[in-house]
């Protein structure tokens, strides 16, 4: 039976836990307005070629443009708002993630106001949480491994849900795309019919697009991360408290990334994700024992 290493005894407590509640709730506020955008969009993408070639109503096609132009206005006037709940989840989730590894403040950040974390928290409405981190990573391994180790887990478990739900985006993007010429050929749609059909989607594949630009950004960011982590870990090579620093920095810019995975897709591969993480740090657990 593997010893928990010591790093993580306190990983459940209270205080933490706390800070995890807090950082899940602004996490999700701030998916939830990415996620009604894309589904109107969505929408959109799909109204605006049935309205122009088959019901041909003027009225519709104004109500659709408004609909269009108050998205525009909306996104615009919260988009600040979600850009804020991110900040609020990465900061949340720096604070737990540097008491637990005993690392220094970053002395540029501020730190969240007890009171704030407290409110935040007692919005969550989820599962109890509870380990966090696997607890299987052994005590053998020495503590600024032990960190760097969980370091890896931050950026590997997203990388690999970022790529999926990426190839998921593009997929739609694509059958999107060949769907809808399929539909406007066998219609027989004119030149400037089809030409105000895609001028009226624009919005639909510019959103799209950028959500995979800052899906594939994300994943580089920590790609590289999790590359330099396991030259170090891998190898048993020597890592100090200041390197670990870095390294959190870097995770905590990544953090902040406004492209998100949506909670539900998150449920459907959280377990295969779970099963990748848990045998990498099996392996490193073979590693420190010999």
């Amino acid at each position: 039976m593997i010893t928990m290493n010591p790093i993580l005894n306190n990983q459940n407590s209270p205080e933490l836990i706390k800070l995890l509640k807090a950082s899940t709730v602004a996490y999700t506020n701030a998916k939830k307005g990415e996620i009604k955008v894309t589904y109107f969009l969505i929408f959109l993408a799909f109204a605006y070629p049935i309205t122009y070639v088959l019901i041909k109503d003027e009225s519709i096609k104004l109500t659709l443009f408004g609909c269009s132009f108050l998205l525009t206005v909306l996104v615009q006037i919260f988009v600040d708002t979600f850009k804020g709940n991110t900040s609020k989840g990465a900061i949340f989730k720096e604070e737990f993630d540097t008491t637990l590894f005993n690392l220094r403040w970053k002395s540029t950040l501020n730190k969240p106001e007890h009171s704030e974390v407290s409110k935040s928290s007692l919005e969550y409405k989820g599962k109890e949480i509870k380990d966090w981190y696997s607890p299987n990573i052994s005590a053998r391994i020495p503590q600024n491994i032990a960190v760097a180790v969980l370091q890896h887990s931050n950026t590997s478990w997203d990388i690999e849900l970022r790529i999926i739900y990426r190839r998921w985006l593009t997929g739609l993007l694509i059958v999107y795309s060949i769907a809808l010429w399929i539909f406007l050929i066998s219609n027989n749609s004119v030149g400037m019919t089809i030409f105000l059909i895609y001028f009226s989607i624009l919005s639909f594949y510019t959103h799209f697009i950028s959500l995979i630009r800052g899906h594939s950004s994300a994943i580089d960011r920590r790609k590289a991360i999790s590359k330099h982590l396991d030259e170090i870990i891998l190898n048993k090579k020597y890592i100090g408290t200041d390197e670990l620093r870095d390294i959190q920095d870097e995770i905590y810019i990544s953090r902040q990334e406004a492209a998100k995975v949506p909670n539900f897709f998150f449920r459907w591969y959280q377990n295969k994700m779970n099963a990748i993480a848990e045998d990498y740090i099996e392996t490193v657990n073979k590693t420190y024992d010999c």
